[in-house]
């Protein structure tokens, strides 16, 4: 089939698709109108019967604090009253007669004076904060505070607790642990949704225990039973108030959406399918476009890698017959075609002239630009100059056409095989790392020039340090050190140093990268690589 022949296709099956999508549009609407409403009555089930449990299971547990104020007159008079151990596990009996927690009696000064928890003996209700300081309106009112069912500050158990007045001042306060509620206010709940529907006839509300045992059921013959949670046949719920789990369940048949919303709905889909199919037919011409326009990047991108792979030495040692230096590199770019690069070579009889860069582009216009600095500054390089000559030539040549305003940041080395020393340029680029053979690594810390290929008629000074037998320089770009983890923190200067100072790895000079590139990809932990990372190693073995 031609590619006209495949275009027609498509343009016919996108034309299918908006009607097929039309109708499938349709039913989804009228689903999700229909489940909208039946969500809309449920919320207003459960604001009503919310409140009436919440009513219920007060006044039963402030029932409880009334009794237990009842009895305080005799407790005051028990032996054990005033013995602080005796007094708690007097009051411990006591709540095991009432079916709840924790009991305790506040004076009128606001201070917890008896409690079936000697722990909370001693505690100020009048210089608290928190869940507490609900009950210090007690202490001046006469009246009952409830509060909902919530955790506790100290133990993280769900507790709900009630306080009432006393008449000579203070208050009594009970607390109730969500199983212990759950036995005291059950009866208080039986029966409690029997004649409330939701939705017609069919919908109902359910209460049960955490467990599942039915309290309240619109089917009394239920209650007692095992409750089982319905089906796809429903639309349904479930929320905990006071740790009782109450369940509102609308039938599927029974939820009704008007029929004018309907009418309505689907004619302006049957409408909208005219404009979806016209909106399709573009999206399918666009991508085919975008996918003639990918395969031509694609392959574009494939070549460019390709020239850059062959360009950069990969082969160690590069010279197998020179012994005075080691010389070891590793790149990995963050995208198919990167801009960094890395180069050396003989630049005089016993000179070896070395280099790591950085591209400020990425892709295809980096790998271009990557291409021309490398080729320019070996070029001048190998004709013998100063470095700082062959800096100040190499910049001035990449200015020239440089109308995309692409720079790039250099450290490049000429070093003596003989001596140890090295000269360098640094055009704006990270400084490298000198690691002597005690194992010592520290920054080669000096002045910047600016980056290649910015302005033209700069002037570059060159620097010199000295390497003795068993040092090495290490070079890299700062997708090293600028590496981010997932919280935002950069890899940084010192764990590169921390790494490089390891006297094991300067004696085996290639296992550098790699240890430099597993613990930058272990410290970043999946997240994505930032920027490309290379890597050069130099180390001076001495004049044989």
């Amino acid at each position: 089939m031609t590619a006209r022949g495949k275009l027609v296709f498509r343009l016919a099956g996108a034309v299918a698709t908006a009607f097929l999508a039309s109708l499938v549009l349709t039913w989804v609407m009228h689903d999700r109108l229909t489940a909208h409403d039946a969500h809309k009555l449920i919320d207003v089930a459960f604001k009503d019967v919310e409140g009436a449990i919440r009513e219920k299971v007060d006044r039963r547990l402030v029932r409880q604090a009334m009794l237990f104020r009842d009895r305080l007159p005799e407790l005051r008079a028990h032996p054990d009253w005033g013995d602080r151990k005796k007094s708690v596990a007097l009051l411990r009996r006591v709540a095991s007669e009432l079916k709840v927690d924790e009991l305790c009696v506040v004076d009128a000064k606001g201070i917890l004076t008896h409690s079936a928890d000697e722990h909370d003996i001693g505690f100020d209700f009048t210089n608290i904060k928190g869940q507490a300081a609900g009950f210090k309106p007690l202490l001046d009112v006469e009246t009952e505070i409830a509060q909902p069912l919530l955790p506790n500050t100290r133990g993280g158990d769900m507790i709900k607790y009630v306080g009432v007045w006393l008449p000579e001042g203070g208050f009594v306060q009970v607390g109730c642990r969500e199983g212990s509620l759950l036995y005291l206010a059950r009866s208080a709940l039986t029966g409690l949704t029997h004649n409330r529907h939701v939705s017609g006839e069919d919908g109902y509300i359910v209460i049960t225990t955490t467990s599942g045992t039915i309290i309240s059921h619109l089917d009394e013959r239920r209650e007692s039973g095992q409750w089982h949670e319905p089906g796809d046949d429903c639309y349904w719920q479930r929320r905990v108030v006071d740790g009782f789990f109450v369940y509102v369940v609308i039938p599927k048949r029974t939820a009704v959406v008007e029929r004018r919303v309907l009418v309505g709905t689907s004619a302006f889909l049957n409408f909208m399918a005219l404009v979806l199919a016209t909106v399709l037919a573009g999206f399918v011409i666009a991508a085919y476009v975008r996918a003639q326009v990918r395969a031509q990047r694609a392959k574009e991108m494939k070549m460019a890698a390709a020239i850059q792979e062959s360009a950069i030495p990969r082969v160690f040692p590069p010279f197998p017959d020179e012994r005075a230096v080691d010389i070891h590199a590793a790149m990995e770019t963050a995208k198919e075609v990167g801009g960094d690069f890395y180069d050396f070579y003989f630049s005089g009889p016993r000179k070896i002239t070395f280099l790591v860069a950085d591209v400020s582009d990425k892709g295809v216009p980096a790998a271009l630009f990557m291409m021309r600095a490398k080729t320019i500054i070996k070029g001048i390089a190998q004709t013998g100059k100063p470095i700082a000559e062959v800096v100040m030539e190499a910049n001035d040549a990449l200015c020239e056409g440089n109308g995309a305003n692409v720079f790039v940041t250099a450290w490049i080395g000429e070093i003596d095989l003989d001596s140890g020393l090295v000269s360098y340029v640094n055009a704006g680029h990270n400084q490298p790392v000198v690691i002597r053979s005690d194992g010592q690594a520290a920054c080669l810390c000096t002045k910047a020039g600016l980056v290649l290929g910015a302005m033209p008629g700069m002037k570059y000074t060159a620097q010199e340090v000295l390497l003795a037998p068993g040092d090495a320089i290490y070079l890299y770009t700062d997708g090293v050190t600028e590496q981010i983890d997932r919280h935002g923190e950069m890899f940084g200067e010192n764990r590169l140093l921390a790494i490089l100072s390891s006297k094991w790895l300067l004696e085996e000079p290639k296992a550098i990268p790699t240890a430099v590139s597993t613990s930058v990809s272990a410290f970043a932990a999946g997240t994505e690589q930032v920027d490309d990372r290379t890597q050069l190693v130099v180390r001076y073995n001495g004049k044989a």
